[in-house]
């Protein structure tokens, strides 16, 4: 009897402890609220004060759990409320933040109970409204329309401007200094980028001293492809029209001439904090029209711009 007794009050007191360990479990994911979302995308505050601010200060979040992690395709949003799940996939993190706040109210506001109406009000009359008033039916909530389009419909391109600088090589003699301003449009993963460039002048002489000073004015065209978040490629032409001077002659006279072909380039961006944002690239060039400069009497290019040329760059911008 005695060993009967111990092992039954074994058996209760942990009964007892696992009860406590799950209500309290149970107590923490019903108050557990919005929760992983990553620093640059946004925060649980800010999501909760959007939220409030549409359904009022007293409104009850329990129910409502938003996650938020990186993906192939960039960041997989899934907003769950009171059993109700939708789920998105988008390489902008705060853009997917933004429709979180539309969907959880798109769930949450037919939740709340429509106030009665008096007896003998017309169905869907306000309040208050004298009987026999025009009945004006309301449409759905402009927020559930933008969770719409949100879902399932393309949304508006993103514009950014940018500056870079970076070294350059093989357009003129010797590495230079690149300067770029560079603007960008994207719908989703794909998207067009143009700017211009400027290569600071750059010498290259021979052994008998003759030789040219040039540099370059530029242009590009391309289109971007982002495979990942944070991740583009491009694609395009550019061009530029270098300015030679001749050195070693005895008339130091200064001609231009085009460069032009197709640029291939990568970038990655390590930091975007709201609308600002820096990546690291680098670009590669085969010249098909080649540039060359010449001194008059002398017997051969004091420079040729070669087939291959290429950049690294840092660039620093804002998106609109």
């Amino acid at each position: 009897m005695t060993l009967a007794s111990e092992l039954g009050s074994s058996c209760n007191a942990c009964f007892a402890f696992g009860l406590a360990l799950a209500l309290a479990a149970s107590s923490h994911s019903a108050h557990a609220g919005p929760a992983a979302i990553p620093a640059e995308c946004g925060s649980v505050s800010a999501f909760e004060a959007a939220l409030r601010e549409r359904l009022g200060p007293n409104a009850s979040l329990d129910a409502t759990r938003v996650t938020l992690t990186p993906d192939v395709s960039g960041y997989r949003l899934v907003v769950e409320v009171a059993g109700e799940q939708r789920e998105l996939t988008d390489p902008n993190c705060q853009e997917l933040m933004r429709a979180a706040v539309v969907i959880a109210i798109a769930l949450l506001e037919p939740r709340a109970a429509p106030p009665e109406a008096p007896l003998g009000a017309p169905l869907g009359a306000p309040l208050g409204a004298p009987l026999g008033a025009p009945v004006v039916l309301s449409g759905p909530p402009r927020d559930a329309e933008a969770a719409s389009h949100a879902v399932g419909l393309p949304r508006a391109p993103r514009a950014a401007l940018g500056g870079a600088a970076g070294v350059h090589f093989g357009t003129v003699p010797n590495p230079t200094l690149l300067l770029d301003l560079d603007a960008q449009f994207r719908w989703t993963r794909l998207g067009l980028a143009g700017g211009f460039r400027a290569l600071l002048p750059a010498t290259e002489r021979d052994a008998t001293g003759h030789g040219a000073r040039v540099s370059g004015m530029g242009a590009y065209l391309a289109g971007t492809f982002e495979p990942w978040s944070r991740v583009q490629a491009r694609l395009g032409v550019v061009g530029y029209r270098l300015s030679g001077t001749g050195i070693g002659s005895v008339e130091r006279t200064t001609n231009a001439a085009w460069e032009f072909g197709p640029i291939v380039a990568a970038s990655f961006t390590p930091f975007q904090r709201g609308p600002f944002w820096t990546n690291l690239g680098a670009d590669g060039q085969l010249n098909v029209l080649r540039a060359h400069f010449e001194i008059d009497h002398y017997n051969d290019s004091v420079f040729r711009v070669p087939w291959l040329s290429g950049s690294l760059f840092l660039r620093v911008g804002v998106f609109f």
